[in-house]
């Protein structure tokens, strides 16, 4: 018996489940998103796995460690796990050609809209990417949804300027009503 491949919502990290502050170091200061607990328990109860896939190029920088982005993204899961919602994997990229810190300053296949996240995730769960969705609020995300061969939601916000030649399969003023579309599809 074939093993079906799994749907997945893939979702950025800062200004999609949590407030975009800049370069976020201390998990003290994580605020969740409003109304992100309902929108992952509805992905969830429509059978997605969720993967966290961000772009941390403030380690490159020198604006703040891998080992800050990590306990970071510790204390995230947590607090979902602690409010039953289980993610299934987060995948952060810490490089930026741009950057100053070696070894981190170098362009590389993980930061989006490059498919390197994507591709760990697809290949660790047998993710079906055309059954599944990336939810964002940048121009990275949407390309990374077309690069991998996904559908992508665009998440609207006055902290990024969004380029009009860059067009989402979706626009949604929120986590949750992209994951009520998602659900409904």
């Amino acid at each position: 018996m074939q093993k079906m491949a799994k749907k997945c919502v893939f979702l950025d990290r800062d200004g999609v489940l949590i407030e975009d502050v800049g370069y976020l170091k201390n998990p003290e200061n994580i605020i969740i998103m409003e109304n992100s607990f309902g929108a992952l328990r509805t992905l969830k109860d429509a059978g997605f796995l969720l993967i966290i896939v961000t772009n941390q190029a403030g380690v490159s920088k020198g604006l703040l460690s891998v080992e800050e982005v990590g306990k970071v993204n510790k204390k995230l899961l947590s607090i979902y796990e602690l409010n039953g919602i289980h993610i299934d994997d987060l995948y952060f990229c810490p490089h930026h050609k741009d950057g100053t810190v070696e070894p981190y300053n170098i362009s590389c296949s993980c930061r989006k809209p490059e498919t390197g996240m994507v591709d760990r995730g697809i290949e660790k769960f047998d993710i079906d990417v055309k059954n599944s969705f990336m939810v964002g609020d940048k121009d990275s995300d949407i390309l990374l949804a077309k690069n991998s061969g996904m559908k992508s939601f665009y998440i609207k916000n006055d902290m990024y300027e969004h380029d009009k030649n860059i067009i989402p399969d979706y626009t949604v003023s929120s986590l949750k009503e992209a994951a009520e579309i998602i659900s409904s599809l």
